[in-house]
């Protein structure tokens, strides 16, 4: 076993030893200097094995374009590294029967390390998955990766998780993507929270027959709507770009990791101008649809309309 492999497994040891609390995403002692590279060739080892594992199962190829990102910032990566955490240990238990705690994001600023720590938790569950189904993986061929920004890692990771996705029986779901929503009305509610008023407003009427490219639209909008409220304090968030034919052909795999990205960024804002930790996702909406999803969205889009209007973004004027 490597030293990334046992430091994964000395990781889950210590969260069991606790009594099954969270895995901690801190930084390890000594890996201050963890490169974004790093990051990068632990990701293509993943996807080496993961690759070995999906012709296995005889499952196809993701064949989605990489989604266009630029600067993408570690604190961003994490959250993609913390939902190919929950996509490995869902394959785990499929698969073998085992499943383990999910990390935590860093209450502090992330940096490269934490995103490696995080990485190789979800590669250390890949090769328990093949123990388990007793095949004996390949080792990732040596080569050069260059220079590598957290945009490129961002991208690999995303690609990643969207061919996860295609191996589980049970996948990402509207229910999943409602609680990710629910994270990040639960941020946006501490951001109005400046102002006097409502924080979390009333869910809009339901609506029949909603689909998962409406959900990932009008997410796409909550997107747009939160670098506004971030511009206005001189905050920065990642540049996104995402072509119509993607939009058609969004999965709600998709959809969730919009959502987690929304989830990043008002996280972000709530933690400089309030100094909030991250919410945690502790609770099963049970069985929902795109339509409650989307109604739920709908909630976020009001809350981020009514904090744009308050802070007075574009206009000059406004402020708590």
């Amino acid at each position: 076993m490597n030293g990334r492999r046992l430091l994964s497994c000395v990781i889950i040891a210590q969260a069991l030893l606790a009594g099954g609390a969270p895995v901690s995403a801190q930084t390890p002692p000594g890996r201050a200097d963890v490169t974004p590279t790093d990051v990068f060739s632990e990701v293509s080892a993943v996807a080496h094995d993961i690759e070995q594992i999906r012709f296995y199962m005889g499952r196809p190829r993701n064949g989605q374009e990489a989604i266009a990102v630029t600067g993408v910032a570690p604190r961003e990566v994490i959250y993609q590294a913390a939902t190919l955490c929950e996509k490995t240990n869902r394959l785990s238990q499929e698969l073998i029967r085992e499943i383990g705690e999910n990390p935590v994001v860093p209450d502090t600023d992330v940096i490269p390390a934490d995103v490696l720590s995080m990485i190789e938790l979800a590669h250390d569950r890949v090769h328990r998955i093949a123990d388990g189904l007793g095949l004996e993986l390949t080792q990732a061929p040596a080569t050069s990766a260059g220079e590598k920004t957290p945009t490129d890692v961002y991208r690999a990771v995303v690609q990643l998780n969207r061919q996860i996705n295609i191996l589980l029986e049970r996948r990402f779901s509207p229910a999943d993507v409602y609680q990710q929503v629910s994270l990040a009305i639960a941020h946006a509610a501490n951001v109005r929270g400046r102002w006097p008023g409502q924080r979390i407003p009333p869910e809009p009427a339901w609506e029949l027959g909603r689909r998962p490219p409406e959900v990932y639209r009008r997410l796409l909008g909550c997107f747009e709507m939160v670098r506004r409220v971030a511009a206005a304090d001189d905050l920065q968030v990642l540049e996104l770009s995402v072509s119509e034919g993607s939009i058609a052909e969004a999965t709600p795999s998709d959809v969730y990791d919009i959502a987690s990205l929304l989830v990043s960024e008002l996280a972000y804002v709530d933690r400089v101008l309030n100094g909030s930790p991250p919410e945690r996702k502790s609770w099963y909406p049970g069985s929902k649809v795109p339509s409650d999803v989307f109604q739920r969205v709908g909630i976020l889009e009001t809350q981020l309309a009514q904090i744009i209007g308050l802070a007075g973004v574009g206009t000059g004027q406004g402020g708590p």
